[in-house]
């Protein structure tokens, strides 16, 4: 049994190593378990699919790992609950396990952080689910694609609903499919949140959230969303972003030079998709660049305020005065985007993303 460090010992550890990150010993020593939730390896999904099964987890203290993940904190109940991985992506840490706890870094970047409204004095913690409990003296089903299969029920028409309700009172209206929508839970100026709708499945490349109607549950109940403003809170979707479109039209124009910014597509989508690759929905900005030496008449393109390539000559004249005329009338000239490519395949087979925008010959806003 570990002997539980005083107050003392822990503020000469602190005096010796400011910078240290904070490890919390789970289990009957400090009377926590933590349920971590690892979306690299399917962690949401075994997650989603384990609360349709016995239910939702109730609201408890919660944070989100620098890694993308969270970890859900409850209540020991006195008898031995052994450290282990119960489903693919899920480890439960129990007696002799240890996690990482705010405000500590991760390679990564991003620092360890309290879910908004579930820090510790915001929320008391939750007891352990018995089914969670049972679950840690059960045979391990954390390996194996077809034990994943298996976690992976399917959703019912009540159960999509249900989804679709949720995001409804965030300001979203689910369309069919995985697509992708502004983030309601935190700063988001690109879409990065991709929910697919079907699957009652989500995950936002720009805050880290994701998981099943049960951790949507949690995040609408949450007394406050981190970071929310009145605008952001609308989780605005690809039909609302019209709302910043000042060029309108049908005609599809393919933006040069997005060849060599593949890194800023890369960060903008949240990564490469396998398969079909990316498809994202965004509004662009078309900027002049009159001091431009290689070519004044140059028009850039830009995404979230960062540069992925230009309009081709022949394009950057047709729209010349259309440009003007939105700069003139609204401070800027902006239109529909769309964001494609990006995959990767078996066997080295990537590809490169690309930027599309709908203009037209007259595509100037009237209203």
């Amino acid at each position: 049994m570990l002997d539980a460090a005083g107050v003392e010992q822990v503020q000469r550890w602190w005096r010796r190593w400011p910078d240290a990150n904070v490890g919390i010993v789970t289990g009957a020593v400090s009377g926590l378990v933590v349920l971590d939730v690892d979306p690299r390896h399917g962690g949401e999904e075994s997650l989603a699919a384990l609360e349709a099964e016995h239910g939702a987890l109730p609201r408890t203290v919660e944070s989100l790992t620098g890694g993308g993940g969270q970890h859900l904190y409850f209540r020991h109940p006195g008898a031995s609950v052994p450290s282990r991985p119960i489903a693919p992506g899920l480890d439960l840490k129990g007696d002799g396990g240890l996690v990482v706890s705010p405000p500590s870094g991760h390679v990564s970047g991003r620092a360890y952080a309290w879910e908004s409204g579930c820090a510790p004095g915001d929320v008391p913690i939750a007891n352990l689910p018995e089914w969670l409990q049972l679950m840690a003296h059960g045979p391990s089903s954390a390996t194996g694609s077809d034990t994943a299969s298996r976690l992976m029920p399917v959703r019912t028409t009540s159960e999509r609903a249900e989804f679709a309700e949720l995001w409804a009172q965030v300001g979203i209206r689910l369309r069919a499919g995985d697509q992708t929508y502004l983030c309601p839970f935190h700063d988001d100026h690109h879409p990065s949140l991709h929910i697919d709708a079907e699957g009652c499945r989500f995950y936002c490349f720009g805050c880290g959230r994701g998981g099943g109607s049960g951790r949507l549950r949690r995040l609408v109940d949450a007394p406050v969303r981190p970071n929310a403003t009145d605008d952001e809170a609308t989780g605005l979707s690809p039909p609302e972003l019209a709302t910043v479109v000042t060029l309108s039209g049908a005609d599809e124009v393919r933006v040069v030079g997005d060849a060599i910014h593949q890194d800023v597509l890369l960060d903008l989508t949240g990564g490469r998709r396998h398969y079909g690759g990316v498809r994202m929905e965004t509004v662009a900005h078309l900027v002049p660049e009159p001091s431009n030496a290689d070519d004044p008449a140059a028009v850039a393109v830009t995404i979230d305020g960062r540069s992925v390539g230009y309009l081709s000559r022949s394009d950057a004249a047709r729209y010349r005065q259309e440009i003007a005329a939105a700069i003139e009338r609204s401070g800027e000239a902006g239109c529909r985007a769309t964001i494609v490519g990006g995959w990767e395949r078996e066997h080295g087979d990537i590809g490169y993303f690309g930027v599309r925008l709908r203009l037209g010959p007259h595509g100037w806003k009237t209203s």
